[in-house]
């Protein structure tokens, strides 16, 4: 290599100059972002023996996997706050255990409290489970296992295809060929969630937290068809050897981030922070060259992949100036506002449920708490965010890590994180900032119908809307999937309808964030995915 073309100097042929003082070897591929798909793409092309260099614009790594203090000595996991889908080969592949990724299965899973004073747990343990379910339905426990073993088989038939590129269709017809396969296929792609829990099921009690799946980040209520395939991408992992399990990560979930960007720098990684991209360059030739970042420095790269979603990646970096015009029109039509807010607590003592009475720590304060008495409550939840309001009674997920390990709260104290929906990007009527602190008064309100101390235990809160984590870590809209996630916007619909894959139109650059088949959460595939297709020398070889 030519010292000159070094990524600090500057060739004689090099448009893309950057200052002296940033003077490094000209590495073999740019990862736009630090989330952990970008992570994870740095991490298997360094292994790989390439010279990759991660840009992050923020101060932290991670992206939407990240643990912060809000106030002194109060660490929460911002956005992203469970995990159960990362990759075995991602962690296996990258020793992330050695790293300091150490995950943990909740037990209970969830615990639903109704507003009769009645309760719903999930364990580990299925006859444990079914013994709840028998309070509501004596036939529902029978067709628990049902239900299961429906799921196993598409997940057996699915599994694989998520572990390649985009899948074609005669892939997925040889996937859902045999016994059960045209219902299999049915029921993925075309039931709503609801229609798919009535076939089972008869207790509202035990199809509601069961519901919650379907709807999970998705601008959908559970009676819309396609929320059936929302619930299968939560259930697609396990933790601890559990099927469809979730966990906490050890120090929150940053430490995913961490444990990735750690096996990344000891492959030879560089990643630096508060490097944010504005525009990534495209030649005469429709190659991407180089990147330019928002201070004025420049870096080239034979390859460049980013972790942004489409819309910021295109109609952002790129610019539709340097896109077909088909492909521009298509990722407009994909939508990204999101749907979710995140309530961030610090906490003077636990909640205290009317169900469940006690401020100790109990099973009931390890997993999961899921405030959705039925499905008609989540429908009407949906129905408000249509008209473009903020569900008057929210639907929402509360995690207390702080309840299971030390470290994240003072002493006595401790964090709730709740995962709420549903509150539109564009409100109806008025502004976020003017609504915001309304909007996350409501929540605790509805929290409060189930726990009446929560308002009086709050010592700190932090809200945060769609446009709040758009802001903060740079998802379009503050769509936590990188647009929605409902079957035609998968398969060849990702990351745009009739655009399938993970190399882009524009040559040289690639896309590995959760804007790619298979999709979002902290699962990692994409990540892995596109560095294998890079490494195969792109277009679908690997």
């Amino acid at each position: 290599m030519n010292p000159d073309e070094g990524i600090g100097g500057r060739s004689a042929s090099s448009p893309f100059p950057t200052p002296p003082s940033d003077r490094r070897e000209r590495p073999d591929a740019i990862v736009i972002g630090s989330g952990h798909n970008g992570l994870i793409a740095a991490a298997y092309l360094a292994k790989a023996g390439k010279k990759v260099l991660v840009l992050e614009r923020r101060e932290v790594i991670g992206g939407a996997t990240v643990t912060e203090e809000f106030w002194p000595g109060y660490k929460l996991s911002t956005c992203s706050y469970v995990c159960s889908l990362l990759l075995p080969e991602v962690i296996k592949d990258l020793e992330l255990e050695k790293h300091g990724y150490d995950v943990r299965p909740l037990d209970p899973q969830y615990f639903t409290p109704f507003p009769d004073g009645r309760y719903m747990t999930s364990f580990l343990d299925g006859e444990k489970t079914k013994a709840e379910i028998r309070k509501f339905s004596k036939r529902d426990a029978e067709n628990y296992d049902s239900y299961w073993k429906m799921w196993d088989r598409i997940l057996a038939r699915m599994r694989p295809l998520m572990r390649q590129r985009t899948p074609t269709g005669s892939e997925l017809e040889a996937a859902f060929d045999g016994l059960d396969g045209e219902e299999d296929w049915r029921r993925l792609t075309k039931a709503s969630v609801a229609e798919l829990l009535d076939e089972f099921f008869e207790s509202e009690e035990v199809k509601a937290p069961l519901s919650v799946g379907g709807v999970i980040g998705t601008n959908a209520g559970p009676r819309d068809p396609g929320t059936a395939y929302i619930k299968f991408h939560h259930i697609l992992g396990g933790v601890g050897g559990h099927q469809s399990a979730w966990g906490y990560v050890r120090g929150g979930m940053g430490m995913v981030a961490e444990s990735i960007a750690a096996a990344a720098r000891e492959a030879g990684a560089e990643i630096l922070t508060d490097a944010e991209v504005e525009k990534i360059e495209v030649g005469e030739d429709g190659e991407a060259r180089a990147v330019t970042l928002r201070d004025g420095r420049s870096f080239e790269a034979d390859t460049i992949i980013s972790n942004a979603d489409p819309h910021r990646t295109f109609l952002g970096m790129v610019g539709e100036e340097s896109l077909l015009e088909s492909f521009a029109e298509s990722v407009k039509s994909t939508r990204t506002e999101g749907s979710v807010v995140k309530v961030l607590l610090g906490l003077g003592e636990l909640p205290d449920f009317s169900a469940e009475p006690g401020k100790e720590v109990g099973p009931h304060h390890v997993g999961a708490i899921v405030i959705n008495p039925s499905i008609d409550y989540l429908q009407a939840a949906w129905e408000d965010a249509k008209s473009g309001r903020p569900s008057e009674r929210p639907f929402m997920e509360g995690y207390i890590q702080s309840a299971t390990e030390s470290g994240l709260a003072p002493p006595g104290k401790h964090t709730m994180s709740l995962f709420c929906q549903y509150a539109p990007y564009e409100l109806a009527d008025g502004t976020w900032n003017e609504r915001r602190d309304g909007i996350g008064a409501r929540i605790i309100e509805t929290f409060a119908e189930y726990a009446p101390n929560l308002p009086g235990a709050i010592e700190h809160i932090e809200v945060l809307g769609p446009p709040d984590i758009e802001a903060r870590v740079g998802i379009s809209g503050g769509n936590i999937f990188h647009g929605e996630m409902t079957p035609d916007r998968m398969f060849g619909g990702r990351p745009a309808p009739g655009f399938a894959g993970y190399e882009s139109p524009i040559r040289n650059l690639y896309l590995c964030g959760a804007g790619v088949w298979p999709g979002g959460a902290v699962f990692g595939a994409a990540g892995r995915n596109c560095a294998m297709e890079v490494l195969a020398g792109g277009r679908g070889t690997f």
